[in-house]
């Protein structure tokens, strides 16, 4: 199977449901996982939707396939900008530059996000700290448990 076309069917199906593509992983005997999400999160419909019309598109009769649509879940870490811009106000876990932050996402630009670290005590102002893209290796999505 060839993942370029894949990833371009899965793409106009993400954009034709309100979406956008995350990831396209092509795994061996042509098991394809499609993860998509929506700016204000991915419905069912949305799902099936897109699993629709990516299967309309792949011949099984040339090759059998086995596809999946899902939405990223928590343990994935974020890939793309879009995904930044959606979990504004949310917690995220950074690893960069041989660190690791965790803090609210306040802001996302082009070039870079911007946490808003809490101060080691309550009484403490929390701080801001800013990191290039280019210096992230990993970003995950935090749970807080109240």
């Amino acid at each position: 199977m060839d993942q370029h076309k894949i990833k371009e069917i899965a793409l106009a199906a993400t954009e034709a449901n309100d979406a956008f593509l995350v990831e396209v992983e092509l795994k061996p005997n042509n098991v394809i996982v499609v993860y998509a999400d929506a700016d204000t999160g991915l419905s069912i419909d949305q799902i099936k939707m897109i699993n629709r019309k990516i299967e309309a598109e792949l011949d099984r009769d040339v090759e059998d396939f086995n596809l999946t649509v899902s939405s990223p879940d928590l343990n994935k870490p974020l890939k793309i900008w879009r995904q930044y811009k959606k979990n504004v106000g949310r917690t995220l876990k950074v690893k960069f530059q041989d660190r690791q932050a965790e803090g609210d996402l306040v802001e996302v630009t082009e070039e870079d996000i911007t946490l808003s670290i809490p101060g080691k005590k309550k009484k403490d102002p929390a701080t801001a700290l800013t990191i290039a893209f280019a210096d992230i290796t990993e970003a995950k999505v935090g749970i807080k448990f109240k």
